[in-house]
C-alpha cells in the first residue's frame, strides 16, 4: 500500500464526513474486501474532503454562507448585491419604502403631532403630570409678559411698575402670575393691554417687604385678560 498512489485505489464509497476516506487495500489480497481508512494528510491534490456543511470548503469562491454573507462581488455572486435583502428592512436602500415598527418610518407628518404648533382635534388625555415652565422677571417700570412663550410667570417688583403683554395671549389661555415685593416693599402695580378685573377696579397688592400675591388669569380672547388676585399668599 505504501508504494501505491492513492489515485490508483478504487473507492468503495463516496467521501465521508470528516478527514478519512475508505479505500481498498490492494496490497493484501486476503483482505481485499476489507475497508481501511487513511489520514487526510496523504491524499494528493485531486482529492478533497467534504465535511458536513461548508466546514471543508477551502476555496472561498465556492463557499456559500447562510443568508447574504457570501455575496462578495456583484459580478460573480449568484444574485446581484444590489438586490440582496437582509433580514427585515435593514437592506432597503430607499428610505421612502422602509416601514419600521411604530411611527419611526411615517413620512407623512399629517398623521403625527409635532412638538410645537399642532392642533389635537380630538380629546387629549394626560394621565400623568403636566406643567409649564415659569418665566421669572425682576424689574420695575413696564414689565412685559410674553404670553406666547409661557402660561405662568414670577415677577419681583423693584419699583412701581405696569404689567403689560409683549405678546398677547391666545383665546382660551390661562395661567398664574406670582407678584412679589422686593425687600423694600410698597411697590405699586398698574395694568395695561386688555387687563380686566371685577367691578372694573385693579386689585390692591400686599405692600409689605417680600410680600407675595398670586394673580390668576384667563384670556377669553387675545384682547382681554381677566384677572383675579389672591392676596397675601404665604410660603411661596
Amino acid at each position: 500500500m505504501a508504494n501505491e498512489k492513492i489515485s490508483q485505489f478504487t473507492p468503495l464509497t463516496t467521501l465521508a464526513s470528516g478527514d478519512y476516506l475508505p479505500i481498498v487495500d490492494i496490497s493484501e489480497p486476503a483482505a481485499a474486501d476489507q475497508n481501511k481508512r487513511v489520514g487526510i494528510d496523504i491524499l494528493d491534490g485531486r482529492y478533497y474532503a467534504a465535511a458536513s456543511g461548508n466546514a471543508a470548503l477551502t476555496l472561498a469562491v465556492s463557499a456559500q454562507a447562510s443568508g447574504n454573507a457570501a455575496l462578495v462581488d456583484a459580478s460573480t455572486a449568484s444574485s446581484s448585491a444590489t438586490t440582496a435583502l437582509a433580514s427585515g428592512n435593514a437592506a432597503l436602500a430607499n428610505a421612502a419604502t422602509a416601514l419600521a415598527s411604530g411611527n419611526a418610518a411615517l413620512t407623512d407628518l399629517t398623521s403625527k403631532v409635532s412638538k410645537a404648533g399642532d392642533i389635537v382635534s380630538g380629546t387629549f388625555v394626560v394621565d400623568s403630570q403636566s406643567y409649564g415652565v415659569v418665566s421669572n422677571t425682576v424689574g420695575s417700570g413696564v414689565i412685559l409678559l410674553d404670553f406666547s412663550a409661557n402660561n405662568n410667570f414670577d415677577v419681583t417688583l423693584q419699583g412701581d411698575s405696569t404689567l403689560a403683554p409683549s405678546v398677547s395671549p391666545s383665546g382660551g389661555q390661562s395661567g398664574a402670575i406670582y407678584i412679589r415685593q422686593d425687600g423694600t416693599g410698597s411697590r405699586l402695580l398698574s395694568y395695561s393691554g386688555g387687563w380686566s378685573f371685577a367691578n372694573g377696579a385693579a386689585p390692591t397688592l400686599t405692600l409689605t417687604a417680600s410680600g407675595t400675591d398670586l394673580l390668576a388669569y384667563y384670556a377669553p380672547s387675545s384682547s382681554t385678560i381677566i384677572g383675579n388676585l389672591i392676596a397675601a399668599v404665604s410660603g411661596v
